[in-house]
């Protein structure tokens, strides 16, 4: 007897040796990974106490859900969160702070009845991760059929392997946080060597040429002819106004990244609005833009946000695209205004970085029109701060297609 008592615990003591080696090696190997270091307590547990299945579920305290993140020979029902009020075992072990035993779950109520039967679960046990009296998840491992018992110094030991595997899991956590966070450092510090490259191509150009005329006004202005000086004139204006458009998309830029962009709603005619914009933006191609807004649309947002938005758009459509650019306005439950050209329209491969800072699509005719790639981000972020969104679409027809959203609450009633 005595012979058979101590071989059971030699065996304890073998699976939990086992058991904390292959955790501590994981770790040790290095780079490892949340998912690694989940699957490795699954398979420990579910192999060394001869369970048929395993589930490793992430526990969200401030929602009281659990979600399946490993799963060995079973299907949990669905990519969800499901409330653990649903499970009576998992919040005894969640009370408990320890493992605990289900011997028939089919007597017990341990989980619903509709589990039970699809999965034929007969005997199952819940092990809470907790670390400093915070829960991370659970490891719950079942048997299907037969005679099956946990001992108290067996529930004792998965409550240890609860408790260390949550230090590994907290650990794995952070590590895999502080990856993301290097990633988005490695992607800002880009982000920012290519605005140092655009801004500083964007600036160097137009003041060339400012100073280029100033100097030559300076120099022999009065030798010059009457059409040279109105072409002078008219190249000054030109590169003035792409001076003063990329100082208001930094401006606007660093005003977003501040959040200090609120928005003021006031009652105003998006008609009227985009007509007063069209001289301003274009004001040699306002034949070119089709204006389909009704008159006595009224909205209530701000109105200087929704200037900025359009004013955009239709700058795009007639820098990059083809006549006619269509402004159309949609008012079914929400307020819809899309702007359409008629060019051919946008690279697929460059549809996903449409919205991102400092992006160009890199055709001939972009790179010849300039730009620094802030205008569409700038416009998105305005959208979402009125509480809509701006969106790229398939043309009906050919061209390219935005649309800009904005709740229901923006239409005046």
């Amino acid at each position: 007897m005595a012979a058979a008592q101590g071989s059971q615990r030699d065996d304890r003591l073998s699976t939990e040796l086992r058991a904390f080696y292959e955790l501590a090696r994981v770790v040790a190997a290095g780079p490892y990974t949340v998912g690694e270091i989940l699957h490795r307590i699954c398979t420990e547990v579910r192999t060394g106490f001869g369970f048929h299945r395993a589930l490793l579920v992430r526990y969200n305290a401030d929602e009281r859900t659990v979600h399946a993140v490993v799963q060995q020979n079973i299907d949990w029902p669905g990519d969800q969160w499901l409330m653990i009020e649903k499970f009576p075992f998992l919040e005894r072990a969640l009370v408990d702070r320890r493992a605990v035993f289900v011997q028939d779950a089919t007597s017990e109520g341990a989980v619903p009845g509709k589990i039970i039967e699809r999965f034929g679960v007969r005997s199952l046990v819940a092990v809470p991760l907790v670390i400093e009296d915070r829960c991370l998840g659970f490891l719950v491992a079942d048997r299907q059929g037969g005679e099956f018992q946990l001992s108290d110094e067996d529930l004792h030991l998965l409550s240890t392997l609860g408790w260390v595997a949550a230090v590994f899991v907290e650990k794995a956590d952070q590590y895999e946080a502080l990856e993301n966070a290097l990633a988005e450092l490695r992607r800002i510090d880009e982000v920012k060597s290519d605005f140092v490259s655009i801004a500083s191509h964007e600036l160097r150009t137009p003041i060339a040429v400012v100073h280029g005329i100033a100097s030559t006004l300076q120099l022999r202005g009065e030798e010059l002819s009457r059409e040279q000086r109105r072409d002078l004139r008219r190249t000054l204006f030109e590169q003035t106004t792409r001076l003063s458009s990329l100082a208001q998309g930094l401006l606007d830029l660093s005003r977003i990244e501040a959040g200090v962009v609120q928005p003021h709603p006031e009652r105003f005619r998006p008609r009227e609005r985009v007509e007063f914009l069209l001289p301003q933006i274009a004001p040699d191609r306002i034949n070119d833009v089709r204006l389909e807004v009704a008159p006595d649309l009224e909205l209530v947002t701000d109105p200087e946000a929704f200037e900025r938005i359009v004013a955009n758009l239709i700058t795009n459509a007639l820098s990059y695209g083809e006549p006619p650019v269509e402004v159309r306005s949609e008012a079914n439950g929400s307020f819809r205004l899309v702007v359409q050209d008629h060019g051919n329209g946008i690279n697929p491969e460059f549809v996903p970085r449409l919205f991102d800072r400092f992006s160009r699509a890199p055709t001939s005719r972009a790179l010849r029109t300039g730009g620094a790639g802030l205008g569409l981000a700038i416009a998105r972020s305005y959208a979402q701060s009125l509480g809509g969104d701006l969106r790229y679409e398939d043309a009906e027809s050919k061209g390219a297609c935005f649309a800009l959203e904005l709740p229901a609450e923006s239409l005046a009633q």
